[in-house]
């Protein structure tokens, strides 16, 4: 349990950091080498409330010298951060290891050991370990966050999920697979282990699709979802913090999802030269989409070495429609709901025929707006009349979609038109 001396400097390291002019820092630095003369010490930052798991893996004979209380300081108010302090063995040498207390909460850790060596070698474990997410997925977004609701979500979709024209779906599998399963054969053609994959074409046809569906099949590897660009890592250009932070993880996957909407003639150069300067990358797989590939610099669309396959997902032809609806009622809570009666594949080609120039997204609304219209009247079981209902939404949806691509006639719908579901 807690030693006085720790549970003293402890409480005047908050009570300064709950103060407007002191620094915690100082104040329990200051205790540790009084009372632990001869020490290395160091100061390390780093997400602190991961230092329980970083000890466990890294040290023995470990002890908490705290009892977790939160020493009788008052907190303006409110809880006081949580402050961990441990005792253990890193290399066959002691170390001690103390979170630092802010305003915020438990930030950064001061590191103590008998040998000086010792000691940045703990550090630099401590850097590695707080590079990596604690799941498998990094968001991006004002700076780097854990995500794991996106750890959640990875691994639901699947290439099954996925309906393309057959050849495109074939070209796509083999680039993913050419990354995972040959390495050795770029490594012995003189060439870096990396790749780059641009995918393009209108909103709703399966980019977001596709690309979780390469961070599932690439599960062994994290996944780094840049969200937007902002954010400011020690002064470093974002982008140039993002590959850094990627390179140090990989191998790793890297996604820009809509990259047209944030590279721009400001920062354009330096996408560039991370992308392929003179890092070799080695070990990314960079996957990015675009709803406006006319909005991209041809340095990016016509120059392999950065992006070196660039897919075109454009508006499913007939079949591809036909295999959707099939997919989509075939699984899940909706097909449960289906009278065995019901002729699938008879509404599902039906519709497909009469849906030239929709979307996935947009086929996938006549399907549910449909059994959400049943169901709002009582209804249980879909049968006859949910084709019926269907092939009702898909006429509502289609002039809907006309109105929006027509700048005029957008201007014709009333409140009750807005939005595709009656």
């Amino acid at each position: 349990m807690g030693t006085p001396w720790r549970e003293k400097a402890i409480r005047a390291a908050l009570l300064a950091a709950g103060g407007e002019y002191s620094n915690p820092t100082d104040v329990l630095l200051a205790q540790v080498r009084a009372h632990l003369p001869g020490y290395a010490t160091l100061f390390a930052v780093g997400d602190a409330q991961r230092l329980g798991d970083f000890v466990r893996a890294e040290c023995s004979d470990l002890q908490s010298m705290l009892d977790g209380s939160h020493h009788g300081v008052t907190w303006r108010g409110d809880r006081c951060p949580t402050v961990l302090w441990y005792v253990g063995r890193f290399q066959g040498e002691r170390v001690e290891i103390t979170t630092v207390p802010s305003a915020q909460n438990a930030h950064g850790l001061l590191l103590a050991a008998t040998n000086a060596e010792v000691l940045c070698a703990l550090a630099d474990k401590w850097a590695a370990f707080n590079l990596r997410p604690t799941g498998r997925c990094l968001v991006h977004s004002h700076g780097w966050q854990q995500a794991p609701e996106l750890d959640a979500e990875i691994g639901r979709t699947t290439w099954d999920d996925i309906v393309l024209a057959p050849q495109l779906f074939e070209d796509l599998r083999r680039t993913i697979d050419g990354f995972v399963k040959h390495r050795a054969a770029f490594e012995a053609l003189g060439f870096p282990w990396r790749r780059g994959v641009l995918l393009v074409g209108p909103p709703g046809t399966g980019k977001t699709l596709v690309c979780r569906a390469v961070a599932a099949q690439l599960s062994e590897f994290p996944f780094l979802y840049v969200r937007d660009l902002q954010g400011n890592e020690y002064g470093k250009n974002p982008i140039t913090a993002i590959f850094d932070r990627a390179r140090k993880l990989a191998p790793c996957v890297l996604a820009f999802e809509d990259i047209d909407s944030f590279i721009s003639d400001g920062n354009r150069a330096v996408f560039l030269n991370e992308l392929d300067g003179f890092s070799a990358n080695t070990g990314l797989f960079v996957i990015a989409s675009s709803n406006h590939p006319e909005r991209i610099d041809v340095a990016l669309l016509k120059r392999p070495s950065r992006f070196d396959r660039v897919f075109h997902l454009g508006l499913p032809a007939e079949p591809e429609r036909a295999e959707y609806g099939r997919r989509l009622l075939s699984r899940g809570a909706l097909a449960a709901k289906l009278e065995p009666e019901l002729d699938v594949t008879a509404l599902t080609a039906h519709i497909a025929k009469r849906s030239e120039g929709f979307t996935p997204a947009y086929l996938k609304e006549v399907f549910l707006a449909a059994a959400l219209a049943l169901a709002q009247r009582g209804a249980e079981r879909l049968g006859q009349d949910y084709a019926t209902e269907c092939k009702e939404q898909l006429d509502v949806l289609r002039e809907q979609i006309k109105k929006t691509r027509d700048a005029a006639a957008l201007g014709e719908l009333d409140a009750q038109e807005i939005g595709f579901r009656r």
